[in-house]
């Protein structure tokens, strides 16, 4: 609560010596961190005198968020302590109550309340009724049930249909307007599922799987009290028909909705073992994520072959061309994968960019995506980007608003609009419920040699032989959607996450309809997925012919293409390359044919 006639004694003194605004065990730590950085600049926060002859500085520098120096938001003054503070200066700096007031405007009043940015939300930390106002502005507003294209459902989710963007920089910034752009429309931030959730992969955890209220038949609208179906299940597929059933892999009257695997849906001993092993494949992405956080730089520049000195680790001009690689190593090219895998996981659906944004799924998944890319952009915060990329058809600085049709470059909301922490977008993330994964567990190798052992994550042990890397060049859109289950050994195995010779899975979720916008890159990109854990799991040595193996399937049909089926298809074998990718070969002479 904000002091209405503050003094030093009770009020001011103890902001520098037990934040109250902290928590209890850590305030006097913190506070006295303060006070030890401040001496350095000749300020005593713990002597009146010092801080009355510095107050005007000091609130500046607390309002500004300048001070204190840190990268923990907890340690920022909230908007109570710092107008007590602004009316204890502006009454005279009174030490006891017993002083007179001294009434000037030493400090102005802030022009504005300071907003409060939209705050997204864990699903797993919402109340069953905060669920419930999110389902009933989804029926209400949106209007999800309805299969018409003038349902605002239906026409949001062709905005996904038309115009999103894959395989390039724009990729997360593209996504990170369409879900602000929904958030205008509904008035509330979305709430984010966690499938970074430490046990996400394990059968039986309030983790794994779809979050419950994305499978209950009906909820209770918070405004009539009808019980109604539940739009997080029951939405109108595209056009009113799912993928499913428009490549007949199924019929009914569920056709009208959307679908999803339908293990997702199953409990107890009812498909145990196939559930079981469906969840564990999230550990294999969430690894993906943990190992693409990992990169230094952001992406290949937007549509440019060339490369721009940010992105090179050391410019010492001039520049040999075997640093240039270095562009293939960057977070957005390793964050699609997983992002992909998901989408692909998650299935029917989800896992075409035609019909995906239809599933409500769709956004609470991706506000997840996009609390995991502002993890990267706060921990880089001077990283660069294509600032002056059009992410069509968003408008203005916030993607507040569509222009589906203007030719003006110049009205379009832009990458680097976007580009930048999400609190200075409006929003922020709320806390995960659940501890975070943040590596996969060792795996014992069915051809481990004595004495070998694997270490957790990607990074192999002090015995493993080295960086190791499965490479695919060319990766460009596809209309069709396919999964490539690649393989160590000799052989393609089981697709699993306990198998040691598995490598892991790179989705390609395909566009749906043909590119006419020009949304995917011509050129190609090449994407690569870290195989040192598989390497050192079968004990190969550094240099040692691995026995590359690769299966590629049709994700919705499930039929397993032949090397002539897939040969054509753009980027879709892999080779495979030990230690640094700065040197690795992307020589499409040496591929290999998929093992069996």
């Amino acid at each position: 609560m904000i002091a209405s006639q503050p003094t030093w004694t009770d009020d001011i003194s103890c902001y520098f010596t037990a934040p109250y605004w902290l928590p209890a065990e850590d305030r006097a730590d913190i506070a006295k961190g303060w006070r030890g950085c401040m001496k350095g600049y000749l300020i005593d926060l713990g002597d009146y005198a010092s801080v009355c002859e510095w107050s005007v500085t000091i609130y500046n520098h607390l309002a500004s968020r300048s001070m204190p120096l840190t990268d923990d938001a907890r340690q920022f003054w909230p908007f109570d302590a710092l107008e007590t503070f602004r009316l204890w200066v502006n009454q005279g700096w009174r030490r006891v109550s017993s002083d007179p007031i001294d009434k000037a405007d030493r400090i102005p009043k802030p022009p504005v309340p300071p907003s409060e940015p939209y705050i997204r939300r864990d699903l797993a930390a919402m109340r069953p009724d905060e669920i419930d106002d999110f389902r009933a502005r989804l029926d209400d507003i949106m209007q999800v049930g309805d299969p018409s294209p003038a349902s605002p459902w239906q026409k949001w989710a062709y905005i996904h249909t038309n115009w999103c963007l894959h395989y390039q920089e724009a990729f997360a910034f593209w996504h990170r307007g369409y879900l602000m752009y929904l958030e205008t429309l509904l008035g509330c931030p979305i709430p984010y599922w966690d499938w970074m959730a430490k046990d996400a992969s394990i059968d039986g955890s309030p983790s794994a799987g779809l979050p419950q209220c994305f499978l209950d038949e009906t909820y209770v609208h918070p405004g009539t009290g009808e019980t109604r179906p539940n739009p997080l299940r029951y939405a109108a597929a595209k056009d009113g028909r799912s993928k499913l059933c428009a490549i007949g892999k199924m019929s009914g009257p569920d056709c009208t909705y959307v679908q999803r695997n339908p293990l997702f849906y199953t409990r107890g001993d009812d498909h145990r073992a196939e559930r079981a092993k469906l969840f564990a494949m999230a550990e294999i992405f969430q690894q993906q994520v943990v190992d693409a956080l990992k990169f230094p730089t952001f992406s290949v520049p937007q549509g440019s072959p060339g490369f721009p000195w940010a992105n090179i680790p050391a410019f010492t001009p001039p520049q040999p061309d075997d640093l240039y690689p270095y562009r293939d190593q960057n977070f957005d090219g390793a964050y699609e994968q997983p992002h992909d895998n998901y989408h692909g996981w998650i299935g029917a659906d989800m896992a075409d960019n035609a019909y995906t944004a239809v599933d409500p799924i769709f956004i609470c998944y991706h506000a997840n995506i996009d609390r995991m890319l502002e993890v990267w952009i706060r921990a880089h915060p001077v990283a660069q980007y294509t600032a002056g990329v059009a992410l069509r058809p968003f408008t203005g600085p916030v993607a507040a608003e569509i222009n589906e049709a203007t030719p003006d470059l110049w009205r379009y909301t832009t990458l680097g609009d976007l580009a930048q922490d999400s609190r200075h977008l409006g929003y922020d993330y709320g806390p995960p419920v659940a501890p975070q994964f943040t590596g996969r567990a060792p795996v014992a190798g069915s051809g481990a040699r004595t004495g070998q052992t694997i270490s957790g994550g990607s990074a192999p042990s002090a015995s493993a032989p080295g960086p190791a890397w499965v490479i695919f060049d060319g990766v460009r859109c596809t209309h069709d959607s396919y999964t490539i289950d690649v393989f160590l050994g000799g052989a393609a195995g089981a697709a699993q996450a306990d198998n040691p010779a598995y490598v892991g899975r790179f989705s390609r979720i395909g566009m749906g309809i043909a590119d006419d916008k020009g949304r995917c890159i011509r050129h190609g990109v090449p994407r690569m997925l870290d195989a040192s854990r598989a390497a050192a799991a079968l004990g190969l040595s550094a240099g040692e012919e691995p026995g590359l193996c690769f299966r590629v399937s049709h994700l919705h049909t499930g039929h397993e293409l032949s090397e002539d089926e897939y040969r054509d298809l753009p980027g879709f074998t892999p080779v495979f390359h030990w230690g640094d990718l700065r040197f690795a070969p992307i020589d499409r002479s040496s591929e290999r044919p998929c093992c069996h």
